[in-house]
């Protein structure tokens, strides 16, 4: 792609540190959604929600034409 198209690979360079948190940190607020969840402890995995919500935008905005 680097040849092709070297502005999109910079742009995707630039991109993939910052995801690569986001996605790290989405990763482990599933993890607690979830466990709360099947411990039945509803409030606490509904106050996560606002965070994870969150995370999904955040990824879809530095995805953006990436998919």
């Amino acid at each position: 792609m680097k040849d092709r198209r070297p502005r999109m690979a910079k742009t995707l360079e630039i991109r993939e540190t910052p995801l690569r948190v986001l996605h790290q940190q989405q990763i482990v607020l599933l993890r607690d959604w979830r466990e709360h969840l099947t411990q039945e402890r509803t409030a606490e995995a509904n106050s996560l929600l606002p965070q994870l919500l969150l995370s999904i935008n955040a990824i879809a905005s530095g995805l953006r034409t990436t998919g």
